[in-house]
């Protein structure tokens, strides 16, 4: 049995016939979407910081003196164990009782992201809350924290703030309008498929071209339909 290729027009008539259903598919799960992430699911806020970890320099004539290449890459090896020390108990502790909140230690840590940035002497520290002016004053409270028990540990390193954590203006989840695009295109494709499984499995005889391209036997005459009025 040969294999049915679909021309570009049959292609196009299929998806004309079927474009109420297309369009409607489409149209709910965005709709839906929509609603969805605007109404049913919590807004949790992201606010962030980074710092840079480096030798510490006592003065301005000491600059070019401690500061070499090897001490870069030194550094910049080093930031994956600031990273870790980031992530300990104690710091997480400290920020929670210096702030005076309620909170489990483990659901702290969950939201807490440390990132070390690749080929680089800096680390980004973002935090998760459903408030944004919490979740900003716990990522500046965890950033000191974290910058006074790194320096602790191992004084002569240089622990900087580099920017400090502002308000978030916007949620970071759920975002409607990406939920609704993603959502849109889905719609789409999802009404597709569907669409393409119905004509496949419908195997019924509509038109003399279907006789023609699926019994391969030619149509001798045709039976006009013809409207009877009944008066």
């Amino acid at each position: 049995m040969e294999e049915e290729i679909l021309s570009l027009a049959e292609f196009i008539e299929i998806i004309n016939k079927h474009m109420k259903f297309i369009l409607s598919i489409t149209i709910i799960s965005t709709l839906l979407t929509g609603i969805f992430s605007n109404y049913a699911v919590p807004k949790v806020y992201e606010a962030k910081t980074s710092i840079i970890i480096g030798p510490e320099i006592l003065d301005s004539s000491d600059y070019e003196k401690k500061i070499q290449y090897n001490d870069v890459l030194m550094y910049k090896q080093m930031i994956k164990t600031y990273a870790e020390i980031a992530k300990q108990d104690i710091v997480c502790e400290k920020v929670i009782k210096n702030l005076g909140i309620e909170a489990d230690l483990d659901d702290f840590k969950k939201n807490i992201t440390i990132t070390p940035q690749l080929d680089t002497q800096i680390i980004i520290l973002k935090f998760r809350n459903k408030s944004p002016e919490e979740v900003a004053r716990i990522a500046n409270a965890f950033t000191d924290t974290f910058a006074e028990e790194a320096r602790r540990l191992n004084p002569g390193v240089s622990v900087q703030i580099m920017d400090e954590a502002k308000i978030p203006k916007s949620s970071a989840r759920p975002r409607p309008k990406f939920d609704m695009v993603i959502a849109f295109f889905l719609g789409i494709l999802i009404s597709l498929g569907i669409m393409f499984l119905m004509e496949y499995m419908d195997n019924t005889i509509k038109s003399e071209e279907d006789i023609e391209k699926y019994l391969d036997i030619p149509v001798l005459g045709t039976i006009p339909k013809v409207k009877m009025d009944v008066k």
